[in-house]
């Protein structure tokens, strides 16, 4: 925030709330320096006890091998990759990690990666990385790494070349201040999603190939213990991914134990240390705020809620407990409205969000008894920082259709369902969602890798999700079909050991059928979906989430994605950036990059100006529905000054649109189009080719223009696409999409 910014914000406020607000501050940076010293001269490894012997338990257990092989190829080949340190995300493409390498840039800007690493058996290469009170620590952890282990750059944006440095105390990270730098980039790898693919790679495999699998596991986990001390370094400075982390970290180890491969107990005994570290820094960095929470503090919870149920049970390990659970049930209510639709207004947020919500419930529903005794036995006094902890216990419930009990009440379970219907009933007929509100490709658990043949990552295929929390229930929710290779649904009930919650009620709910034509309607999400059999198309009129905030919204009012004959026409662009280029950022958020009425130079909502307001989008639009029916929708907002409103007629053959506004001066309605989608003028109208899908779109006033535009499919990928715009300086736009036939 801007300093004229805060300044306005603070004159706004009360005084008294004013001088709490700077008291606050003033404690709070004073904490910072106290504890920086401290961490500058005492090691921040926590010391090894007898404690840290103990085994962990396990959860998570292997799918059925005959599902397994069918994904055979694709896992074995994503683990050979992994073993050699090759990794594709957030569009890097597929390269190998390490220290001194090569980096592409991005978008014109391109760093140096700093220099080689001759990584010796004693760990000397850590001295002078590793901040001096860390260094004995970590060369003592680094013995235990195989001979011959090229160590991975964590600290490394892989793209640009930027590179933070592991001897910085994490709270004094700073990012988004050179351009094309991606902190994400770091953060992204050192979640370490992949490793449940090694896992499953050693379930595929048998004798030395397995075993190599495993290694690569364990040398993996040792090095990024080594190379990164608690609280230092950019792989700390973000709890979400800390959480993130140690959860991918478990299900990887209980899949190799499922296996039975067997670890060293030096091994067993750090992993255990550091599941206790990142628990810690989780409860003590949570990213918790009275006015604002989203995915990064859901996040935080499940983080806690899987470190503490690995964890032996001790009254600090049952306070985490305790708490993740509480307010992963507040915040389940909070961050998911009644119709499972997240509040974010993001499509892919939703799934991440989702994902958090399904595995941490499995995970509470598994508990040994010894552990769910926890929730009622816990000392709240032990912790003292918000959210509060109400005394023991926790309230249970029964679990619909079982015999057991459970802390979530019964609402909870039918919003669980109605998370997956959502997904269920917004994808299109290619198996993917649309775009609207921003992909950042977040996920929880890659448990079963999307790919398409190319080996980049689908980051649009949400059908996981589904599968997850199908697995909960005695069937799939209602609009669910997910496909039997995909087994998450059976994972996440042996992880629950129930035989499948009983829901009902919800089949029907948001939906709306009329002369062929199937309405799903999220009005609190403003995301409209109609089908008939040849057409899918989606309409977002809505709030911009987070209950006001728009952090993850764009200028998307009225936009639509269309579908024909399973095949996408027009799209949401996405969003390709965030931090690295404000510019780029901005521009895929613009209302001129989505599929809807625009003025040039002008937004629907505007968003502040500097770093704050890269996350910020203001609700000037206040969009309202105003007919939402099977074969015609309108829809207003007010983002320009006076109302512009969107009326559309759909039937099996056609799409017409009428776009309507008062403001004076020439506008422009935008289509954006996927890419191989081919637009050629076809007298006064144009015509769109994909595959053997022919649509003729008609403009009754104004000029088409065919422009290069681009697309981004997943984060950090752009791609050409071409986009059309109608121009006019009529108050009263009509257009439509006439199917044609197929070629």
């Amino acid at each position: 925030m801007t300093l004229g910014a805060t300044l306005r914000r603070a004159c706004r406020l009360p005084p008294h709330v004013l001088a709490r607000k700077v008291a606050g501050r003033l404690q709070r940076r004073f904490d910072d320096w106290r504890a920086r010293r401290r961490d500058q001269y005492i090691s921040t490894y926590r010391p090894l006890s007898a404690g840290y012997e103990e085994e962990l338990p396990c959860y998570f257990r292997l799918p059925d091998l005959a599902l397994l092989r069918r994904d055979a190829e694709l896992i074995l080949t994503l683990a050979e990759r992994f073993c050699e340190h090759r990794f594709d995300l957030l569009g890097s493409g597929w390269v190998r990690v390490a220290h001194g390498m090569e980096c592409r840039g991005v978008e014109g800007f391109h760093y140096s990666a700093g220099t080689t690493v001759q990584a010796d058996p004693e760990g000397n290469w850590l001295a002078g990385r590793v901040n001096a009170a860390n260094v004995p620590e970590a060369r003592r952890i680094w013995r235990f790494v195989d001979s011959g282990y090229v160590p991975i750059d964590w600290q490394l944006d892989f793209k640009s070349g930027w590179r933070w440095s592991e001897a910085v105390w994490y709270r004094d990270i700073r990012y988004g201040d050179r351009p094309g730098a991606d902190v994400k980039v770091p953060w992204e790898l050192a979640r370490m999603q992949h490793l449940p693919t090694l896992a499953l790679a050693h379930a595929l495999t048998a004798g030395p190939q397995a075993d190599r699998y495993a290694r690569e596991f364990r040398n993996q986990v040792l090095d990024f213990l080594a190379a990164n001390p608690p609280r230092f370094g950019v792989n700390w400075h973000c709890t979400m991914d800390v959480a993130i982390r140690v959860c991918n970290w478990l299900v990887a180890y209980d899949l190799f134990r499922a296996d039975r491969a067997v670890f060293d107990r030096a091994f067993c005994s750090l992993f255990h240390r550091a599941v206790h570290e990142h628990a810690l820094h989780i409860a003590h960095n949570l990213e918790w705020n009275a006015e604002l929470r989203g995915n990064h503090y859901l996040a935080n919870l499940v983080g806690l809620i899987f470190a503490a149920g690995y964890l032996p049970r001790s009254p600090q390990t049952d306070t985490w407990l305790a708490l993740g659970v509480r307010e992963l049930i507040n915040e389940t209510q909070l961050q998911f409205d009644e119709d499972g639709a997240n509040f974010e207004v993001s499509c892919s947020y939703h799934r991440l969000s989702a994902e958090m919500v399904a595995y941490a419930t499995a995970l509470v529903l598994g508990l040994p008894t010894d552990k769910q005794q926890a929730l009622g036995e816990y000392d709240h006094r032990r912790f003292l920082s918000p959210p509060a902890l109400p005394p023991a216990p926790l309230p249970l419930y029964p679990v619909p259709g079982g015999d057991r009990v459970s802390p979530f009440p019964p609402w909870y379970f039918e919003r669980l369902g109605r998370m997956a219907r959502f997904t269920a009933h917004i994808t299109r007929p290619d198996g993917r969602v649309p775009q609207f509100g921003d992909n950042d490709n977040g996920r929880f658990l890659k448990l079963q890798p999307v790919y398409r043949p190319d080996l980049s990552e689908d980051g649009l295929d949400h059908a996981g999700l589904v599968a997850a929390i199908a697995g909960l229930f005695d069937c799939a929710p209602a609009g669910a079909e997910p496909n039997l290779s995909w087994w998450e649904g059976q994972v996440l009930r042996d992880v629950a050991k129930i035989s499948g919650i009983v829901m009902a009620g919800i089949s029907t709910a948001n939906v709306a059928i009329c002369g062929g034509v199937e309405l799903c309607s999220y009005p609190r999400f403003g995301l409209f979906i109609y089908r008939t059999p040849r057409i899918y198309l989606a309409v977002r009129c809505g709030p911009v989430g987070q209950n006001g905030h728009g952090g993850h919204a764009h200028n998307d009012q009225l936009s639509i994605e269309l579908a024909v004959d399973g095949l996408p026409l027009v799209i949401d662009p996405g969003t390709y950036l965030y931090t690295p280029l404000p510019t780029w950022r901005n521009r895929f958020r613009a209302t001129a990059m989505h599929n809807t009425l625009a003025f040039p130079g002008r937004e629907q909502n505007p968003w502040p100006d500097g770093p704050d307001g890269l996350f910020r989008l203001a609700d000037r639009a206040r969009a309202v529905v105003l007919c939402c029916e099977p074969g015609r929708f309108v829809g207003e907002h007010y983002g320009f000054g006076l109302p512009c409103r969107r009326t559309l007629h759909i039937d099996r053959a056609c799409v017409r649109g009428i776009d309507e506004c008062a403001c004076d001066g020439p506008r422009e309605v935008w289509f954006h189009l996927a890419p191989g989608v081919v637009a050629e003028r076809d007298g006064a109208a144009v015509r769109l080719t994909a595959g053997q899908v022919c649509v003729r779109l008609e403009g009754g006033t104004g000029r088409w223009e065919i422009e290069e535009s681009a697309c981004s499919p997943g984060y950090g990928v752009r791609r050409p696409c071409a986009a059309l715009r109608l121009c006019s300086t009529a108050r009263r736009i009509e257009w439509r999409f006439l199917l044609v036939g197929r070629r």
